[in-house]
């Protein structure tokens, strides 16, 4: 099942769903999705609509998000050996070359960015 950050990016995505659409975008049944959708209203994440069954991200939640993106986001660099493997988060990156190699990080909001470049 989708995390209710995977929920609400996907609602953001399209700026204004219905619920029809979130339920066969995310595989989650239709009665489940509206229970889902009342809550997250409630607690003011989104802006659900019963009647029309329309949804959208609530407008604090979406100046936040344009807030993080603005600013600096974390970078890093990492030496992967030649050979070698590294795991960030969930993805495992392995270096099957004969040089060491220098990864090149940066996370936003929305997007992370890997760079491979030859150690300098």
């Amino acid at each position: 099942m989708l995390t209710v950050a995977e929920i609400l990016a996907l609602i953001e995505e399209q700026k204004t769903k219905n619920l029809r659409q979130l339920a066969r975008e995310t595989d989650i049944p239709k009665e489940q999705l509206h229970l889902i959708l009342k809550d997250l209203s409630q607690y003011n994440l989104v802006e659900y609509d019963v009647e029309t069954e329309s949804v959208k991200v609530s407008k604090w939640l979406q100046n936040l998000n344009q807030k993080i993106e603005k600013s600096k986001p974390p970078t890093g660099q990492i030496i992967l050996p030649k050979l070698g493997e590294i795991k960030l988060q969930d993805i495992i990156i392995g270096n099957y070359t004969s040089r060491d190699l220098e990864l090149k990080i940066r996370l936003k909001a929305r997007q992370k960015e890997i760079a491979i470049c030859e150690l300098t």
